[in-house]
């Protein structure tokens, strides 16, 4: 187990930190930390599905060197950026002064992940999805070093590779738990949100929306858990946070980390189209802006990493879909929504499986909208609801579609509550920064 972990840390200190900060060299430590783990493992598990197809096989030492051929590069070129990340770290950390209610509160977060660490470290691969799937084919991917074995039927490869191939490096150094990935997802998902809320927030207001993030229950859940859904809510929403960002800051480097976020999500889970909400959010700011080469260039990052998976797929079923058939399939749904019984039974879905569960959270967002018109801040902070609305309306037409397409799509409502996790980092975000605006009236 100790070489596992060592291997990722490895992963985390050699790809995903440098790459970050080759990306931005300006992002606060709390980002550049939080993003670290998201991105090396996503980049790492994509080459080594790469490599594998070109006929690498999965074994220890070829997975360390393709380690050693990405990470010294990278290393190389950002040595003197992570020299003086790491020293002004270790400053920041020496000349720390926390009052007593940060203190209070820094010591809620640290319970919530040593818990999180002590369950995954301890128990094995448990729940039924990831038993039959995604740790079955981290188990076939590391004792056979290559993938065909664990594609026995559309079932195997209906989901993309990154949580599975994150087990086999585990399961390649000796480790029999994979679970404490997901303590790191969550981790990095605490962090990251903090670094990104840092930028507008004083410190002890971004410790406490940081704490209500990781108090939301299905989060902590799933940070015990092997499922597919806490990546993927780390990946959309941080890359959704990015885009508004990129805006804000006019930093083209948040642009380009969202980019590489959302395409991850979409090596975590291919089917559902919460990408195209941030294309559409990216395609509309670069025309307001009259900076349409923005939009390419997010699309150059993104499009290569999407498209991997899904030629691979192709090829395995023996058929294609263009991007623009997807697009007519996702058209499919505008004569449902004149439907007023689909109407209807959908929003009758989405209340009991998504709306009550969000619970204090969605009425805080609800209340924080309604506060930003009263402040008059909607100009202000328009685009971070426009992302927010825009993935929730992704949400909405996407059950309108598995509803015509799924008879029993009414009986699987745990699958909708899993996936609308990824709002919870949204929702918190617009609250923080409603309340931040709030503050300054008062002052």
């Amino acid at each position: 187990m100790i070489i596992s972990v060592i291997f990722v840390l490895l992963i985390i200190l050699g790809i995903g930190l440098p790459l970050a900060l080759l990306i931005y060299p300006k992002l606060n430590h709390a980002t550049a930390i939080g993003m670290s783990f998201p991105l090396g493992i996503g980049v790492f598990t994509l080459l080594m599905f790469v490599t594998n197809l070109v006929g690498v096989r999965f074994g220890l030492s070829n997975e360390l060197l393709l380690l050693f051929l990405i990470s010294v590069p990278l290393v190389f070129l950002q040595w003197r950026r992570m020299g003086k990340f790491f020293v002004g770290s270790v400053d920041a950390i020496k000349n720390l002064k926390l009052m007593p209610v940060e203190k209070v509160m820094l010591g809620a977060l640290a319970f919530l992940i040593v818990t999180s660490f002590i369950n995954t470290f301890y128990w094995p691969v448990h729940i039924w999805d990831s038993v039959v799937l995604y740790d079955f084919r981290g188990h076939v991917f590391a004792e056979t070093g290559f993938m065909k074995e664990a594609f026995i039927d559309g079932y195997y490869y209906n989901y993309p590779l990154l949580t599975s191939l994150a087990h086999t490096i585990v399961y390649l150094g000796g480790g029999r738990y994979p679970q404490f990935l997901y303590s790191i997802f969550y981790l990095s998902l605490g962090v990251g949100f903090y670094g990104l809320l840092r930028e507008f927030v004083s410190r002890k207001t971004g410790i406490f929306f940081t704490l209500v993030l990781l108090l939301a229950q299905p989060l902590f859940y799933h940070s015990l858990i092997s499922y597919t859904n806490l990546p993927f809510t780390v990946y959309i929403s941080l890359g959704a946070i990015s885009i508004y960002l990129w805006d804000k800051k006019k930093e083209v480097g948040y642009l380009i980390l969202s980019a590489l976020l959302v395409g991850l999500s979409t090596w975590t889970r291919f089917n559902e189209p919460f990408w195209l909400a941030t294309l559409l959010v990216v395609f509309i700011v670069s025309i307001y802006r009259k900076k349409v080469w923005n939009f390419a260039l997010y699309s150059l990052f993104f499009f290569p990493i999407r498209e991997v998976w899904k030629v691979f797929q192709n090829l395995l079923r023996g058929s294609g879909t263009s991007i623009t058939s997807e697009f007519a399939d996702y058209g499919s749904v505008l004569p449902a929504l004149l439907d007023i019984e689909k109407q209807r039974q959908v929003a009758s879905y989405l209340h009991k499986h998504v709306v009550v569960p969000w619970g204090a959270i969605f009425v805080a967002f609800i209340l924080a909208t309604v506060s930003l018109f009263i402040l008059k801040k909607q100009k202000k902070l328009f685009l971070i609801y426009f992302i927010t609305f825009t993935l929730l309306a992704v949400l909405i037409a996407g059950t309108i579609q598995l509803s015509i397409t799924t008879d029993y799509w009414y009986r699987i409502g745990d699958a909708a509550q899993r996936l609308s996790m990824l709002f919870y980092p949204l929702f918190i975000f617009c609250i923080a920064l409603v309340l931040q605006e709030f503050v300054k009236i008062q002052k």
